[in-house]
């Protein structure tokens, strides 16, 4: 079995020690990085060989959104592969798992949910192309609200797709695994997994979290 390497950013000591006492007790979890984030700069974090960090979401000087967007900002411009991201709040807001996703974080994580939910979506976070998170928001998203401009950019690149991916991202829209668009698609499970990375990297998109939020938001999901 393999351990899931988490780093603690922001929050309170107390908060923290609660985080890392409850995360180091569960099997396969490994705190690795604990810091108050004053001072800690982006890059400083990239550093890091994390596979899960909990950002609180205030931090000292900017926002978690901020600090995570520069991330994969700083990831994409020196071709490094970054972890994933939990978002850390005090109580459970459906607005606040949204802005997560669309920052670049798989999630948010509550402190009203208890440690036995934050322990769940780190395990979850283990699988790297995961996005259980905006699965179980789809339901729940009220509007579509996509600006004109990013509407016609996007459905502009969509246009340029071919078969093949737009078969792929067909059946990515149906809410098919990746072994069931593969079978779709008729193409390997490594194959589907390469082209919608492609697909994301083409939106400039950092997750597969945000493809699917920007999918419902162009309104081409089977809901």
């Amino acid at each position: 079995m393999s351990t899931t390497r988490v780093a603690l950013v922001g929050g309170s000591d107390a908060l923290r020690a609660a985080k890392r006492s409850a995360l180091e007790a569960t099997k396969g979890i490994q705190v690795i990085f604990d810091s108050d984030a004053f001072s800690l700069l982006p890059q400083d974090l990239l550093d890091i060989n994390f596979d899960v960090a909990i950002v609180e979401q205030r931090l000292s000087n900017q926002t978690s959104f901020e600090f995570i967007k520069a991330i994969h900002a700083l990831a994409k411009i020196s071709g490094l592969e970054v972890g994933r991201f939990l978002v850390s709040a005090q109580f459970n807001e459906t607005e606040l798992r949204v802005a997560a996703i669309e920052a670049g974080a798989v999630d948010s994580v509550f402190v009203s949910d208890g440690l036995e939910s934050l322990i769940d979506k780190v395990q979850k976070c283990a699988d790297p192309l995961t996005d259980f998170a905006i699965r179980e928001l789809l339901p729940k998203l009220a509007e579509k609200d996509l600006s004109k401009d990013s509407f016609q950019s996007s459905s502009v690149l969509l246009d340029t797709l071919n078969d093949n991916e737009a078969k792929a991202l067909k059946g990515f829209c149906q809410l098919k695994s990746d072994s069931e668009i593969s079978t779709y698609a008729s193409l390997s499970v490594v194959k589907v997994r390469s082209t919608l990375l492609n697909i994301q990297n083409l939106l400039l998109l950092d997750t597969r979290s945000q493809l699917f939020l920007r999918m419902y938001q162009l309104g081409a999901l089977a809901l």
